[in-house]
């Protein structure tokens, strides 16, 4: 059901929608159910406003066993001004490792935040953060930690030619990328693109290091690649 509240009294809620699903199937593979329940609500604000709150319960097979995969769950975005956009999502949850001879019930934080900045018509610049924590629901032990930070920037000098660069770093394989790119579009079809990018690894980081101690750390360049690219269009 949808519930949409008079706009003379409540403006800034647009709408506020309570939902509920379920699931349930049989894993031939695993050789278990697989069982679902979801029940959250989420509403919908000005400013292209969202909100999501659900909690779920479920089981799940895995190698003749089973597992919980119960979690709690929030997500949303706001264009809180016209040059800024946010988005996040945090849930904290069961899950299982899913090793072929050795699995165990584990727990998982997961968060994500991004920011979209565009402070002039030229410029648009995308941060984002991935983040997840795994313990072993017995004991507590940290199993892994990884943190996925991305930067996307563009720039559009005027309607034919514009620029992109993206910046990535990966603790989980402790890798740096950079990727550059040009784009001119002489007509609509006729595009040609040029890029350029590289790699970095840093082997001798071990898995567990602290963010300070990773980029403390020298990094090896291992790949580097120049793109070129034409493309044309012919109508007849």
């Amino acid at each position: 059901m949808n519930f949409y509240p008079a706009e003379k009294t409540h403006g800034v809620v647009h709408s506020i929608f309570p939902f509920y699903w379920t699931r349930y199937g049989r894993d031939q593979a695993q050789n278990g159910n697989e069982r679902t329940l979801v029940i959250g609500i989420t509403f919908n604000f000005a400013r292209q406003g969202f909100l999501r709150l659900d909690h779920s319960v479920g089981r799940e097979p895995w190698v003749n066993r089973q597992f919980k995969n119960d979690r709690i769950n929030t997500a949303g975005n706001l264009q809180l001004f016209r040059w800024l956009f946010l988005t996040g999502n945090f849930q904290k949850a069961y899950a299982t490792y899913y090793d072929p001879t050795n699995p165990y019930q584990g727990k998982n934080v997961l968060a994500t935040f991004g920011i979209t900045l565009q402070p002039n018509p030229h410029l648009n610049l995308n941060p984002q953060y991935n983040g997840v924590r795994f313990d072993r629901a017995s004991t507590g032990e940290r199993v892994f930690t990884v943190h996925i930070v991305n930067l996307q920037a563009t720039y559009q000098f005027d309607k034919h030619l514009r620029a992109r660069a993206i910046e990535q770093f990966d603790s989980s394989q402790h890798v740096w990328l950079n990727d550059l790119l040009g784009i001119y579009e002489v007509v609509p079809g006729a595009v040609f693109y040029a890029g350029y990018g590289s790699l970095y690894e840093n082997p001798a980081v071990q898995a567990g290091a602290s963010m300070a101690n990773i980029f403390g750390n020298g990094y090896l360049t291992t790949n580097r690649g120049i793109f070129l690219k034409a493309s044309y269009l012919h109508r007849f």
